[in-house]
This record gives structure tokens, C-alpha cells and sequence, in this order.
């Protein structure tokens, strides 16, 4: 379905290619057949008069029915310009028509009243529609130097046309009260003022192509009424000459025009307002260089010294404020530059990728077309600054701008959106270019980056999301492009995720999750469940185990795999954690003096809260506060504090002192090395349940034996957690080990149903 849509808009766009082809030879053929009869009839009045009203009625036809399309092409307020634009031609056409009429059927050579009349009325509804125009565009483009240059180029504009033009229709009075040549050039000087108002509104704006057709198009008009004007005062005018087929040329240019606005203009969002920029600082000053001569030139060029000094003076004051305007423009060029990209690795950063998915959306929703965003993050990227340092980082930063640029296709852009973030927008979006470029994205960081002689394979993870299928706004869209970046993060990073409506209910789970974890233990919403220790050969409880479980009021229980490592990277972790002690210990005094046996209570511990500059202390404190004897208490941590082993041998060796057990959970599970184990002052072993689910297999029961050989051999209590069946125990017992935990005994239970077990002293099914 998508294939077939591409198909379809792209036969459409090359309908419309053609189309616009053909029209520009139209004009060109129109133009050279104008000439040519022009050339061929020269000296024969009537076929020249003939050719002045038959070409334009042509000419304005064919205009007239390209504007019309428009109109009916178009919706919204946009239509009712390009209709205003069809009336003027309208009138036109009927101008030259009553012309016709009165060389056929009156017989007169003579250009009629009434034609005039029909024409200025054109003249004053193509200033309405261009006034309507500026109406209906954003002025929000424009600034106070576009207000300037348009006030200047009028008054030199106005001082020319009056000089040349006006003034010597009023020095021929006859003139003014027999025709209506006054009004050309005071019109003519109303649409220059829209039109260049126009051209400056709209340098940067999606309709900027059309506006500079119609721009050329009046100009071309205004060009052939001033020669009119001027000719005609000094009675060198002839109706049907060279200057007669300039109007016409001007209504085909208005006309084609239309062909641009049923154009998706996706190019022009990408572009800056660079467009002419040199000329629009030029352009004042070459205005009133040309201005200072011609009054010059009304002089006759008599100059005496005064004259002179005050013509080099203002010349070199132009020169000056020119070449200051030229630096501060260069100066205004870097200060972009600075403010849209990023000066590390040359790409645009965060502020033009937010200005620029703006008009990119706003575009898609007009044109009904898709777009994406492919949203990169470095694996790991943090290792390599604290490893080699951040001028090595950024250097490698360099080299992924580089790699990601070469992945790029036609249309596409890449953005740093800060630290090692990286984002792609791709417009017009169609088959399966997503998969395609992320898939070369991938490939490209298959190589090492050489950076200072150090290699360094560095991966990227990548989210993806699509407009609108999964966002129809700028911050959804990044929002879901970082929800899936983070699910391929969570899938073993080096690959790429798409966001989906599934992955949207889960975020929106987790994003709960995160924002309510804070304040569950104020909420009272967490509670320790108990999971007996058992003696494998009597079933006697020997030991409890503390484990955390969260009661969410709209939620429900949510599991620890859930929550806890969300915790872990928020640092929500170390509160929690202290609060799972204090908890536990609380709880197995409670116990103790309530008369039950005194047994050991284990309690989980972060590594990032074992690591924690103040975690003796806070031991000892909850050991003091609770009068709890610390033999009766027991720490489990993961194998992964063999990351810091130093700090970690020097923490267990104060819990030692203090009299506090240490376990290793999960072992097995991670890297441990038995040359570091050796070193620890750990009391005990748990061998991870995942061994214990397969014990029937030979290859487990061998691993399974060779852990607790392991153990025994270190002085080390080994634990089995997991137990599940019958067999399982057997196993373990043939094995020699002979203190596990599991569902055969019992599920984890609140404080109140483990006085229970506690009261049954066996669990032996």
C-alpha cells in the first residue's frame, strides 16, 4: 500500500514536471511568434494592429486558464489570490477584446477608451490580490533592514518615475484631461511597493518561487509601462510595436506562477534565508550611487569644487557603511553558525533540529506524506572518556559524525543533539528506508576507530520513530524515537528498535513507575515479604531470607525485576535499600523477643549502596537502633562487586569485624574469578536458581557439584535457591549440599504468615 502510494505521487510530480516544461515552451514560442510578426509585418498598420489585440488575447487566455487551475487546485485562503490574479487577467483580455472590436467592426485604428478604462481596472485588482497576498503571509520573516531597503528603493523609485515620467505629463497638460496615462505609473508604483514587500516577506518562506515569478512578472509589466509612458509623452509610441508583446510576456509569467504552488517545496525548509543576501546588502547603495548621478546628470554636469568635495564625500560614506554592513553581516554569518551547529564535530545541533522538524511536520501535514526520525546513542561511550580521557572521547565523536554522515541518503540530515546523541530526520518517507539506513548504520561501526593509536569499537543503539503513525508533533516524536532507542539499549544494544503502540503502554508504565518509585515508602506502598532457608536433610528453618515487593494502589504488585533496576539507575536505590534493612532487622527482633527461634535473617544489597561512602555506619547504626546482634544478620551481595574489588574486600572486612555475615548471590551468574573469590571475606555461596531448574541435565548437576565443591573447599556455606521439586533436593543432598530455599518449601510471605512456618519449625512435604 505504501509502494503503490510513492508510485502514485511520483507520477503525479512528473505530471507536474512535464507540465511545466511544456509551459515554458509555450512562453518561448509565444514570445518568438510575437516578434516574428512583428518583423514580418512592419509598414502594414492594420496586421500589426491585428497582431497588438490578437496575441494578447492569447497570451492572456492561456494565462487565465493556468490561474484558474489554481484556484480550483488550491483550498483555504491561499485560492482567493491566485482567483483575484484571474479576474485582472480577466480584464485584460477584455480590454484587448473592445480593441479588437473597434479595429474589426468600427474600423477604427485608434485604441479605445474603454480598453484603457478595462485595462487600469486589471491593474487595480492585480494591486488588491498582491495587497490580499501580503494579508495572508506571516510577517514574522521579515525585520526592520527589509522595512529600510523597501523605503529607500521607493523613494528612488518614486524620484525617478516622477522625474521622467510624471513631470512631463504635467507639463503636457492636454494629456492629463484627454487619456489616462497619469495612472500607469502611480499604479505602477503601488504594485512595486507590494511586490518588493512581497520578495523580502517571503525569502524564506515554502511559496518563495512563486512569489519571485510573480515578482518577475510585474516587473516585466512595470518595464513595459514605463517605455509606454515614456514613448507615448514623446509621441514615439505605436500600438502594435515591440513594446506590446513585454505585457503579454508579463501575464504568462503571473500565469506560470500557478504551476509552483501544487508543489510540495521540501528543499526550501532545509534552505536559510542565504537567498540573494549579498544583493539585498548591495542593493541601497548601488540605488543611491545611481540616484546622486542622475541628479547630477539634471544639472548638465556642472559642478563647481563644493559640488564635487560633497559627491566624493557621500561616495566614500557609501563605501564605508557598505563595508561595515558587509562585516557585520559576516559577523552575523558566524554568530548562526555558532547558534545552529555544533562546534565540535560540524553538524547542526539541538536548536536547528528543533526549527527545523518544526517546518519539516508542518510541511508532511500539508503534503500528507511520512517522515522519520532515527535517534543514535553510543554504547558505553561514558568507558571511553574515564579510559582514555575526554580529548580522546571527543575525537572519537569526530569519527561517528563522520561515519553517520556517510550513511546518509539524498534529502537526509544529521543533527548532534549533545553528548554522544545523534539524530537523523528523513522526510518523504517511503518502503523500507528506516531499516535500510539504520542496517548501514550498524554496518559502518563494525570497524574500529583509530583514535591516538588506541582501537576502539564503539556501538550505536537506535530508536525510531514515525510521523504520523506514532507522533504528530515535534516532542511526541522524539520522545517515542528515545522509548525505542531505549528498548534497543534494554535488547543488548547494537541494534535498532521501532517505536510501536505495545512499546508506548510500556513506557508509559515505566515512566509511572520511575516518577512514583520516590515516594512509595512514604506511601507506605513497600513491604517485605520472607522466604525460609531450610536445612535439605530435617526441613528445619535455619535462615530467612528479606525480599522486597511493591503493592502499587493502580498498578498492583509490581515485580522486583521491574523496579528494582530502575531504581538502581536513578540512585533510588540507596533509599530503599536502607530502608529494607532497618526494616528487616526491625522485624527479626520483633521476632527474637517474641519468643521464636533466633535465626538468621539475609537481607539483598545494591552494589551501588554497598559502595556507598557512609554504608558501615549506616549498619551499625541499624544493628544499634534495633539491638539486634549482627551475627543475625546477613548481607547479600552480586558478583559484580568484583568490579571494585579493593573497596569491596576493604567494606567486607569491616562487616567481618563488626560480626555481620556476607553472601554472594547469584553465583554463577556473572564472571567471578576464582583467583579474586579466594580473597573475599564472604561466609557464603548461593548458587543461582537457573543451574538448579536444569539439575536432571548431566552438564548442570556437573556445574551444580563443581560450585559446591567449590565452596566446601573454601570454607564457604553453600545455598540453593530455586528448589522447585522433589529431585531437585535429592540431587543436591547427593552433592553435599544441604541448605536451600524454594517454592518446594514455601513461596515468599508476609511478616504474619512466616510466624506461622516459624511456629511449625519444619518444612517437609
Amino acid at each position: 500500500m505504501k509502494l503503490s502510494f510513492c508510485r502514485g505521487e511520483k507520477e503525479v510530480g512528473d505530471a507536474m514536471q512535464s507540465s511545466k516544461i511544456s509551459a515554458m515552451i509555450l512562453i518561448v514560442l509565444f514570445t518568438l511568434i510575437s516578434y516574428a510578426w512583428i518583423f514580418i509585418f512592419t509598414g502594414n498598420e492594420w496586421m500589426m494592429l491585428l497582431g497588438a489585440y490578437i496575441f494578447p488575447i492569447i497570451g492572456g487566455s492561456l494565462s487565465l486558464f493556468w490561474l484558474v487551475n489554481a484556484y480550483r487546485t488550491l483550498t483555504g485562503s491561499r485560492k482567493y489570490f491566485w482567483l483575484l490574479l484571474g479576474i485582472g487577467v480577466l480584464f485584460y483580455i477584455s480590454s484587448n477584446l473592445v480593441g479588437l472590436y473597434a479595429l474589426l467592426i468600427q474600423e477604427s485604428s485608434a485604441y479605445p477608451d474603454l480598453a484603457s478604462v478595462l485595462w487600469l481596472i486589471g491593474y487595480g485588482i492585480f494591486l488588491i490580490a498582491l495587497i490580499y497576498k501580503m494579508q495572508i503571509i506571516s510577517i514574522s520573516n521579515s525585520n526592520s533592514q527589509f522595512v529600510y531597503n523597501i523605503l529607500i528603493f521607493m523613494t528612488i523609485a518614486a524620484a525617478i518615475s516622477g522625474h521622467y515620467l510624471i513631470q512631463p505629463i504635467f507639463e503636457q497638460s492636454e494629456f492629463v484631461l484627454s487619456n489616462f496615462t497619469l495612472l500607469y505609473p502611480i499604479l505602477n508604483l503601488s504594485i512595486l511597493f507590494v511586490t518588493i514587500s512581497l520578495y523580502y516577506l517571503t525569502r524564506a518562506l515554502e511559496d518563495r518561487r512563486v512569489i519571485i515569478l510573480l515578482v518577475s512578472g510585474f516587473l516585466v509589466q512595470i518595464f513595459a509601462d514605463s517605455v509606454y509612458v515614456y514613448s507615448y509623452v514623446n509621441e514615439e509610441y505605436l500600438l502594435g510595436g515591440w513594446i506590446d508583446p513585454i505585457w503579454t510576456i508579463a501575464i504568462l509569467l503571473i500565469g506560470f506562477a500557478s504551476f509552483y504552488v501544487q508543489e510540495r517545496t521540501d528543499t526550501a525548509v532545509w534552505k536559510e534565508s542565504k537567498y540573494f543576501k549579498f544583493r539585498n546588502t548591495l542593493y541601497p547603495y548601488l540605488s543611491a550611487t545611481l540616484l546622486s548621478i542622475l541628479v547630477i546628470d539634471s544639472y548638465q554636469w556642472n559642478l563647481n569644487a563644493l559640488s564635487i568635495g560633497m559627491v566624493v564625500v557621500f561616495l566614500l560614506i557609501v563605501i564605508r557603511q557598505y563595508f561595515v554592513m558587509r562585516q557585520n553581516e559576516i559577523l552575523m554569518s558566524k554568530f548562526r553558525r555558532l547558534a545552529y551547529y555544533d562546534s565540535l564535530t560540524g553538524l547542526r545541533n539541538r536548536t536547528k533540529f528543533n526549527k527545523d522538524l518544526k517546518h519539516i511536520v508542518s510541511e508532511a501535514q500539508k503534503s500528507n506524506t511520512v517522515l522519520a526520525l532515527i535517534l543514535i546513542d553510543l554504547d558505553r561511550f561514558k568507558n571511553v572518556n574515564d579510559a582514555f580521557g575526554h580529548d580522546v572521547g571527543d575525537q572519537l565523536l569526530q569519527g561517528v559524525a563522520k561515519r553517520l554522515q556517510n550513511s546518509l541518503g539524498k534529502g537526509e540530515r544529521l543533527y548532534r543533539l549533545g553528548g554522544d546523541e545523534f539524530i537523523i530526520i528523513i522526510p518523504n518517507l517511503s518502503g523500507n528506508i528506516c531499516e535500510s539506513r539504520a542496517s548501514t548504520i550498524l554496518e559502518g561501526f563494525r570497524s574500529h576507530f583509530l583514535v591516538e593509536e588506541h582501537e576502539i569499537l564503539m556501538t550505536p543503539s537506535i530508536g525510531i520513530s514515525h510521523y504520523p503513525r506514532v507522533g504528530e508533533d515535534e516532542e511526541t516524536l522524539l520522545k517515542n524515537a528515545d522509548a525505542a532507542m531505549y528498548l534497543a539499549k534494554k535488547s543488548g544494544k547494537n541494534n535498532y528498535e521501532f517505536y510501536t503502540p505495545e512499546l508506548n503502554k510500556t513506557m508509559t508504565r515505566k515512566t509511572k513507575i520511575e516518577r512514583e518509585l520516590r515516594s512509595a515508602i512514604d506511601k507506605n506502598q513497600m513491604e517485605l515479604f520472607y522466604q525460609p532457608q531450610v536445612d535439605l536433610n530435617t526441613g528445619e528453618i535455619v535462615s530467612v531470607e528479606a525480599l522486597l515487593r511493591w503493592k502499587h494502589p493502580e498498578l498492583g504488585y509490581i515485580p522486583p525485576d521491574e523496579f528494582i533496576p530502575m531504581a538502581e539507575e536513578s540512585g533510588q536505590i540507596v533509599p530503599i535499600g536502607e530502608w529494607v534493612l532497618k526494616d528487616a532487622c526491625k522485624q527479626n527482633k520483633t521476632w527474637q523477643e517474641e519468643g521464636h527461634p533466633k535465626i538468621i535473617i539475609a537481607v539483598n544489597v545494591s552494589v551501588r549502596q554497598f559502595q556507598y561512602g557512609n554504608f558501615i555506619q549506616k549498619v551499625e547504626e541499624t544493628l544499634r537502633e534495633n539491638a539486634l546482634d549482627p551475627q543475625y544478620l546477613k548481607l547479600e551481595i552480586t558478583e559484580s562487586i568484583i568490579q571494585n574489588i579493593n573497596e569491596s574486600i576493604m567494606v567486607m572486612e569491616r562487616l567481618n569485624e563488626l560480626g555481620v555475615k556476607t553472601s554472594i548471590d547469584d553465583f554463577g551468574k556473572g564472571f567471578s574469578s576464582l583467583s579474586v573469590l579466594k580473597n573475599l571475606p564472604i561466609d557464603t555461596i548461593k548458587i543461582d536458581k537457573s543451574f538448579i531448574n536444569d539439575i536432571g541435565d548431566k552438564t548442570s548437576e556437573a556445574m551444580v557439584k563443581t560450585v559446591i565443591d567449590l565452596g566446601l573447599n573454601l570454607n564457604l556455606n553453600v545455598i540453593a535457591e530455586g528448589i522447585e521439586e522433589e529431585h531437585q533436593v535429592n540431587k543436591l543432598l547427593e552433592n553435599k549440599c544441604f541448605v536451600g530455599q524454594g517454592y518446594y518449601y514455601s513461596r515468599p510471605v508476609p511478616a504474619e504468615e512466616f510466624v506461622k512456618l516459624l511456629m511449625e519449625r519444619t518444612l517437609i512435604y
